[in-house]
């Protein structure tokens, strides 16, 4: 295998290995020489954020051989650094969406992982759980994907002493019992040393893998002549699964396939929650219509211009036009901005988190059409809640016009007051079916592009929590600004 960085580093030259059924082997390494990017290759994630990696070499796995220059090779399940649970599920939608891609378990999986979550409630929201808990809950959402290989990275990296020795005896089990090697990247290494069969040490000096039997000293000193020295941590075997504690866990419910269909339902009902069903959204959309029906009215009619015979004298004209003006261009412009300065903001958010916390690659890896359910879902919701929100605060902008007009002119009944605010509209159906068209038209142009923006800004590679903010200002900015311009020029064109 060779393997180059897109700034043409070299990592390996001519490097081979091998993995054997149910071995347990470490990839050691100093920090940067390559051992992500190695299981990245396994993995079928490597160039995923568009980077020009280059790779050659072949891969054999039982009868196929794979040509590493022209093919993804993603026969490794990888458990990423840092666990990329899909937070915003419960622990076993964490499973459940696995299964629905990859393919139901046999009963054996399914009792190895009933053991390995027993402690688990499968209704907690993975956000809940330590850090030990999330742990397992990766590897068995990996170990769902029934790919041939185990790939962890940095699996013990933020576990405490008592937390790593359980996982390191768990991955050792797991290996032992399903006869499928594992290969995992780790930085303080020295006491999964005895767990290990082999262990290969990458040097990027002489940019080749270097086979060493799983002996400290040997491993020390090999990375010392390369010039960069490990921490370490002790682990120890844990016991392998009682059949009583297999039938006894209530995780055997949550390991029955069922359609993918759900998992894009499940994420139009979230996404429908929180760009325009919440109570808190409608509410923060409908006060700015709110105001807007007061300010038209109270302005069109109460300035100092017009004394009460000039109000008077103009009044049926005036009602007319308000009601016209704030259907058709006030009402709208209001509405959209606050939807796209508040979604835009939401999204990017999210979807800034996801890409940050490796989501997206973990579903990538699980051959979950991520990116599409999410893009998919937001796009549809935004043009729901575009149209609800819009009708709606036409209505209560109407409402609040009619308070504001009945306490300037309190004698006036209220039918005087219908039959002038929508005159044009009823007088003349044919203006009401084309300015419906026009409002259809900036409304869901503004808010799609927008969103778009929002999608886009979001899916930018985030290196930190800084970067993720920067996204969000300028999903705002330029969400509103996107929809400033498409409404004033439909506007233009309108009239």
């Amino acid at each position: 295998m060779k393997l180059v960085t897109p700034d043409g580093r070299t990592l390996l030259e001519d490097a081979s290995f091998s993995l054997a059924p149910g071995e347990l082997v470490l990839l050691v390494g100093p920090s940067g020489s390559g051992k992500s990017t190695l299981i990245n290759v396994l993995s079928g994630l490597l160039g995923d954020d568009g980077s020009a990696w280059q790779v050659a070499g072949q891969l054999r796995e039982n009868d196929r051989l794979y040509d590493l220059s022209t093919e993804i090779c993603d026969i490794g399940g990888l458990v990423i650094q840092g666990n990329a649970l899909f937070d915003d599920l419960t622990a076993a939608q964490n499973l459940g969406i696995a299964i629905d891609h990859g393919g139901a378990p046999d009963t054996n999986l399914s009792a190895r992982l009933a053991n390995l979550l027993q402690d688990i409630r499968p209704d907690h929201n993975v956000a809940s759980l330590s850090g030990g808990q999330r742990q397992r809950v990766a590897i068995a959402r990996t170990l769902l994907a029934q790919r041939p290989l185990l790939l962890l990275d940095e699996p013990n990296s933020s576990l405490d002493r008592y937390a790593a020795r359980q996982l390191g005896a768990l991955v050792k089990n797991l290996c032992r019992d399903m006869g499928k090697p594992a290969l995992i990247v780790a930085h303080h290494f020295d006491d999964l040393l005895p767990l290990a069969d082999r262990v290969l040490v990458l040097d990027p000096v002489k940019a080749r893998l270097l086979e060493l039997p799983p002996d400290r000293q040997k491993v020390e000193a090999a990375l010392l002549a390369i010039g960069k020295a490990s921490d370490s941590r002790q682990v120890a075997l844990d016991s392998p699964p009682t059949p009583d504690d297999r039938e006894a866990s209530p995780w055997l419910d949550h390991m029955q396939q069922r359609g993918v269909g759900r998992w894009f339902v499940n994420y139009m009902r979230e996404y429908f929650w929180i760009l325009c069903g919440s109570p808190l959204t409608v509410l923060y959309v409908l006060c700015g219509a709110l105001i807007v029906g007061f300010v038209t009215m109270w302005f069109g009619f109460n300035y100092d211009l017009l004394g009460d015979y000039m109000r008077s004298f103009v009044h049926d004209e005036a009602l007319m036009g308000i009601g016209f003006i704030e259907a058709t261009i006030v009402v709208p412009l209001i509405c959209c901005i606050l939807m796209v300065a508040r979604n835009n903001a939401i999204i990017t958010a999210d979807i800034g988190n996801r890409v940050y916390s490796s989501q997206f690659r973990a579903m990538r890896n699980l051959h979950i059409p991520g990116q599409t359910y999410l893009v998919t879902a937001i796009l549809l919701n935004v043009v729901i809640g575009a149209l609800l929100l819009i009708i709606l605060s036409i209505g209560v902008a109407s409402w609040s016009s009619y308070l504001t007009w009945k306490f300037l002119f309190p004698d006036q009944p209220f039918e005087l007051w219908q039959e002038h605010f929508f005159r044009i509209f009823v007088q003349r159906p044919e203006i009401l079916l084309r300015n419906i068209g026009w409002v259809l038209l900036k409304t869901l142009l503004s808010t799609v592009l927008a969103t778009l923006f929002a999608i886009q800004a979001g899916l930018g590679q985030k290196r930190s929590v800084i970067e993720i903010n920067y996204a969000i200002a300028r999903s705002i900015v330029f969400g509103v600004s996107i929809t400033l311009l498409i409404q004033a020029s439909i506007a233009i064109l309108q009239f």
